[in-house]
């Protein structure tokens, strides 16, 4: 079974109160159960769908800019993931109530937009990539002309993409 949650912030953040989020380095690859996690590959199939646009849900989105990798998003990503797997619980809620926007600034990363998808149970990049294009809210999210940068991490069965735009 396939679990797939979305969550979106298109506000401005106000004061945030920052607390820790513990980050790993950023890694070109992180071993999984089953192979390598790649930023390279995860980044060209999230551009090679950016590049050709898209049928989210019955509407249809145009080709927008390719976006770049940023290491900060991918530690945020890689510890939210860490964290579904310990707690077997799919939720875009992590450790204390953090919610995405709030892990983005506690990573240290500047925002002025920032969009979570999150996903149970895909086996690889492709299939993940693919499921979240079949369900309208995660496609809108890989289309949206408001991020320009993304993070993306599997622990387990456990996936988290935030796509952003710095401040």
């Amino acid at each position: 079974m396939i679990r797939i949650f979305l969550h979106t912030f298109r506000f401005l953040p106000a004061a945030l109160i920052c607390f820790l989020v513990a980050c790993s380095a950023s890694q070109t690859a992180q071993r999984t159960g089953d192979g390598a996690f790649s930023s390279r590959e995860f980044l060209k199939q999230i551009n090679a769908v950016r590049a050709k646009g898209c049928n989210c849900g019955g509407r249809k989105y145009a080709a927008v800019p390719a976006l770049s990798w940023n290491d900060k998003l991918e530690n945020t990503a890689a510890a939210h993931s860490s964290y579904m797997l310990r707690t077997g619980r799919l939720s875009h809620t992590g450790r204390n109530g953090a919610s995405p926007e709030k892990r983005v600034s506690a990573s240290g990363y500047r925002w002025r937009y920032v969009a979570e998808n999150i996903a149970m149970g895909p086996q690889s990049i492709r299939e993940v990539v693919q499921t979240w294009l079949q369900s309208p809210a995660h496609c809108r999210n890989i289309m949206s002309r408001s991020a320009t940068e993304i993070g993306a991490a599997r622990s387990g069965a456990y996936w988290t993409l935030v796509l952003a735009t710095p401040d």
